[in-house]
C-alpha cells in the first residue's frame, strides 16, 4: 500500500534527520584521530563538509534561519559551497587511494580546479537578479540560473562517479577486511548521493519523479558514508571487547600464577573488575602484559616440573584427548580427540597446577628438571589462543598430579 504524499515527505525528512545524525556522530568520533592519516583526514573532512551539507538542507534548518534572520538565500549558498567542498574532498581521496603521491602536479591542478569552481558558484550566484531560496523546480525559470545548477550536479556527478570507480576497484583487490568494508561502504555512499544528483538534474529538464526519493538517497548517503568513517573505531571496540573477554577467562590462570610467583608482576595486583574498568597503563596492552606475566611464571615454576610431575600431566592430557571427563566432577567430555595443540594444553595445564602445588607446599627448587611443555605459538594471537586453552582446561585439572617430594643429595664416596 502506497504512503501518501505527506505522509512520504514526512517520512523522507525524518529518515534525512536519521542519516545527518550519524554523519556528525561519525565525524565527532574521527576527530581525534584524522590528523594522523592523510587519507583519514581527506574522509574525514568530505564527511564534515557532507553533513553541514546536509544539515543546511534540512527544512527546518531553514525555516529556522529564515524566521530568525530573513537570509534563507545565504544558507543555500553555504550548502552548496559546503557541497563542493565535500565534492573536491572526495576527489583528492579517489587521488590518494588511486596515485598514491605520484602526482602532486595533478593533486595542484585539483585544488586550483577547486577554487575555481567555488568562486564560479558564488560569482554565478551574485550575478543572478535578487533572489532568495535555490530552487529548481519552483517558478518559471530554475534559481539561480542553469549554468549555475549544472556546475553544481556536474561538479557532484563527476566526483561521485569516480569515488565510486575506485572504491570498487580498489576494495575488490584488498587483502584487508576492514579497508575492503570501508571502501564499499563509502562507494555505496558516493552511490547515494549521485542518486541524489542525478534527481536534481532531471528537475532541471523538467521532471519532478525524483523529488520523493531524495531525501532517502541522502539518507542513505549519510548513513554508509558515517558507516564508512566509523569503520576503524569499530574494529578497535571488537578488538577491545574481545580482548576484555580473554582477559576475564585468562584471569584464574593469572592470578593462580602470580600467587606464587608475585615478581613477575610489572604493577600491582588488583580485581579483575577494577582492572577491566580502569586498567594501570594502556588498555589495549593490558592484554598483552598479562600474557608476559604468565610466561614469566612459568619460567619460575619450570623448576618445580619433575619427570613424574610431567607423566602424570601427559597422562591427564591423553585421558581428555580419549574423551575422559577431565575431572571427576567436571561434565565436559569430548566425543574425538582435540588437536594436538589441546593436548599440548593439557600437558602444561597439569604441570603448571602441580608445580604451583609443590610451590605452596614448600618443595625445594631443581636445576635437573625437564623443560616445561612448550606454548605452541608462534604469533600473539595463537599465543593467546594457546594460554586461553590451557586456562580452561586448568581449572579441570586433576590436584593429583602435585607436589613432589625433593630428591636427596647422593652421599659422597
Amino acid at each position: 500500500m502506497l504512503l501518501p504524499a505527506t505522509d512520504l515527505a514526512a517520512l523522507g525528512t525524518d529518515a534525512q534527520v536519521a542519516g545527518t545524525v550519524c554523519m556528525w556522530t561519525a565525524v565527532l568520533l574521527r576527530l581525534p584521530h584524522a590528523l594522523g592519516s592523510r587519507q583519514q583526514r581527506e574522509l574525514w573532512l568530505a564527511c564534515l563538509a557532507a553533513a553541514a551539507a546536509t544539515t543546511l538542507d534540512l527544512d527546518g534548518v531553514g525555516d529556522f534561519v529564515d524566521r530568525n534572520s530573513g537570509s534563507a538565500h545565504s544558507v543555500d549558498l553555504v550548502r552548496n559551497v559546503c557541497g563542493l567542498i565535500s565534492a573536491f574532498a572526495l576527489l583528492e581521496l579517489v587521488h590518494s587511494l588511486a596515485a598514491g603521491s605520484r602526482s602532486r602536479t595533478l593533486l595542484r591542478w585539483l585544488r586550483v580546479t577547486a577554487c575555481c569552481v567555488v568562486v564560479g558558484a558564488v560569482a554565478l550566484d551574485t550575478l543572478h537578479s535578487p533572489h532568495g531560496r535555490h530552487l529548481i523546480l519552483e517558478g518559471p525559470s530554475p534559481t539561480p540560473s542553469p549554468p549555475y545548477w549544472l556546475l553544481i550536479i556536474g561538479t557532484h556527478l563527476i566526483a561521485n562517479t569516480l569515488c565510486l570507480a575506485v572504491c570498487v576497484r580498489r576494495g575488490r583487490r584488498s587483502g584487508n577486511r576492514s579497508l575492503t568494508a570501508a571502501l564499499l561502504l563509502l562507494g555505496s555512499g558516493t552511490a547515494m548521493a549521485g542518486v541524489f544528483w542525478l534527481g536534481a538534474l532531471s528537475q532541471l529538464l523538467g521532471s519532478a519523479w525524483s523529488v520523493p526519493i531524495q531525501p532517502f538517497a541522502l539518507a542513505l548517503h549519510g548513513l554508509l558514508v558515517a558507516a564508512a568513517l566509523t569503520v576503524p573505531t569499530t574494529r578497535a571496540a571488537r578488538r577491545a571487547l574481545t580482548d576484555l573477554g580473554h582477559l576475564w577467562r585468562i584471569w584464574p590462570l593469572w592470578r593462580d600464577l602470580v600467587e606464587v610467583c608475585p615478581q613477575v608482576l610489572l604493577a600491582p595486583r588488583r580485581s579483575r573488575l577494577m582492572e577491566a574498568l580502569w586498567p594501570q597503563g594502556p588498555r589495549r596492552l593490558l592484554l598483552y602484559r598479562k600474557l608476559m606475566e604468565i610466561r614469566d611464571a612459568i619460567l619460575v615454576l619450570d623448576q618445580y616440573a619433575t619427570p613424574e610431575l610431567h607423566s602424570r600431566a601427559r597422562a591427564f592430557a591423553d585421558t581428555v584427548s580419549d574423551g575422559v571427563p577431565a575431572h571427576p566432577y567436571d561434565g565436559d567430555t569430548r566425543a574425538a580427540a582435540p588437536p594436538a595443540e589441546e593436548h599440548s594444553a593439557a600437558v602444561l595445564a597439569a604441570v603448571l597446577k602441580g608445580a604451583r602445588a609443590a610451590h605452596l607446599t614448600g618443595g625445594e627448587p631443581r636445576r635437573d628438571t625437564p623443560p616445561i611443555a612448550p606454548i605452541g605459538a608462534d604469533t600473539l594471537a595463537d599465543e593467546t589462543t594457546f594460554l586461553l586453552t590451557v586456562a580452561r582446561i586448568y581449572r579441570s585439572a586433576p590436584t593429583s598430579v602435585h607436589p613432589h617430594t625433593p630428591v636427596p643429595e647422593e652421599a659422597p664416596r
